[in-house]
């Protein structure tokens, strides 16, 4: 796959792509493309954060997180073919636009920033059973709703690591 060119009514960069689906209350083919770009990419997100601790727990549980990441992405777009939006694969690291050079933030690896991770992840179950509740497609919000009951479990992963350092630390 080539790298994606993104239109220019659509977010530019991740930091905007999580502004603006955050808005979003009922998503167009558009907006699950963007979700498509950011799940894609938090994989990656996840394993450079991985990179910034030698816990090998916490690792695990950063590792897992990015797993179902792309899992998520994945969902979402089947959720756009469900839709009729056609074929849109999650690229890979080296062809997401949301992942451009120094272009994605990098998360601490301290528990006071693993807890404010968790919390954004613990609100994705809310977005996500939103936009499935928007949607008239029962295929597609079912995907949708796995992504949330999935973001959850991140989120307590999150807070589980958070744990591990602070006990490493004492």
């Amino acid at each position: 796959m080539a790298e994606i060119v993104l239109d220019a009514h659509l977010p530019q960069t991740i930091r905007e792509a999580f502004a603006h689906i955050g808005t979003v209350t009922a998503p167009t083919v558009d907006d699950l493309k963007v979700m498509v770009l950011v799940e894609a990419a938090s994989e990656t997100l996840y394993k450079v954060t991985a990179q910034g601790t030698d816990n090998a727990a916490v690792i695990e549980l950063l590792h897992h997180n990015a797993v179902e990441e792309m899992k998520h992405a994945h969902r979402a777009s089947q959720a756009i073919a469900a839709l009729g939006g056609g074929d849109f694969p999650p690229p890979s690291a080296q062809d997401n636009p949301y992942l451009k050079a120094g272009s994605f933030p990098f998360s601490e690896v301290t528990p006071e920033a693993l807890r404010k991770l968790s919390a954004g992840e613990f609100g994705g179950e809310a977005l996500y059973e939103g936009w499935a509740a928007s949607l008239d497609n029962a295929e597609a919000a079912a995907l949708l709703r796995a992504n949330g009951r999935e973001e959850t479990d991140h989120g307590n992963r999150l807070l589980q690591a958070a744990d591990l350092l602070e006990r490493a630390d004492a």
